[in-house]
């Protein structure tokens, strides 16, 4: 990207912390280091300006206090390659976290994703199971069966929010608020200007642009028969309030995994990590540190 010492200048202006491209096969992934010890890899979530950093930033430090964080951009997230994906799009963004932990010689590490984050992660722990010990995964849809908006209403909101977004006069500050205030968040109120600031900035990237278009995501990818052979325990983190679901969707997912916990938690939406950052942590690290690892 010939404009990344600019780009990465504005966000790091802003707070995010300071990256690096690693290597991912054919392509390269962005990484920013916080913390050490057991190695916790973040995964975003799939609005327009997602990143692991744009999602985690408030939960972030507290996990970095005795972990080793990895904030990981996936393909055509934030300063990563860009490329149009061919092929079942999970099991391509699979193979290339894969690359990159393998680059940094990264093995068994607890994984924390949000929404298309933990989708990529199940197809992880599926193909590369020596990769990952645990996972948290919020308001992921990687099983096609019983997924579905609260409302049709707002499942139209959401799934033609990167066309309206990327069409008419283009990105701005705007038209980010929208879609934090009425798809990722339960209360707008706690939509901060800095958050809608980086999210728009990394909005801008030439990967973002190009997935205003449906085709550059890959094919579609049902996650179910992965699922299935996960071995790796996996909780199941979902806000009682995301848009996005069911709340009987987590249940379905519980039963298709070998070892599937579920926690549902109350005044929380689709990115419940930046709302409720304290609370959010506080389960996540319970499951994490407890003793049992393997289904």
């Amino acid at each position: 990207m010939t404009t990344i010492a600019s780009e990465t200048a504005a966000v790091y202006a802003l707070g995010a912390p300071e990256g690096k491209l690693v290597p991912a096969g054919e392509d390269a992934l962005w990484v920013a280091e916080l913390g050490s010890g057991k190695p916790t890899v973040f995964l975003h979530g799939g609005g327009p300006g997602c990143t692991s950093w744009t999602d985690f930033a408030p939960v972030a430090p507290l996990f970095a206090a005795d972990r080793r964080v990895l904030l990981v951009d996936m393909l055509n997230y934030g300063f990563s390659s860009v490329a149009r994906i061919d092929g079942p799009r999970w099991t391509a963004h699979a193979r290339r976290i894969a690359a990159t932990l393998t680059t940094l010689g990264v093995t068994e590490a607890d994984f924390v994703c949000n929404s298309i984050g933990g989708s990529a992660a199940v197809a992880l722990a599926a193909d590369y199971p020596h990769l990952v010990r645990k996972m948290v995964i919020t308001g992921s849809e990687p099983v096609h069966r019983g997924r579905g908006a609260k409302t049709p209403e707002l499942g139209f909101e959401g799934m033609t929010a990167w066309a309206n977004y990327y069409g008419g006069d283009g990105p701005s500050p705007e038209k980010i608020v929208p879609i934090m205030e009425r798809l990722e968040y339960w209360d707008p109120a706690n939509v901060a200007p800095d958050r809608v600031e980086l999210r728009y900035l990394y909005s801008l990237s030439d990967g973002q642009r190009m997935l205003a278009s449906a085709e550059a995501w890959g094919e579609p990818e049902d996650l179910a028969d992965k699922l299935a052979t996960v071995r790796a325990r996996i909780l199941f983190f979902f806000g009682k309030q995301d848009i996005f679901v069911q709340n009987t969707y987590p249940i379905l997912l519980s039963d298709i995994a070998p070892y599937g916990d579920v926690y549902l938690m109350d005044e929380a939406a689709h990115h419940m990590e930046e709302e409720r950052p304290a609370d959010f942590a506080a389960v996540v690290k319970a499951f994490l540190d407890s003793p049992v690892t393997n289904a």
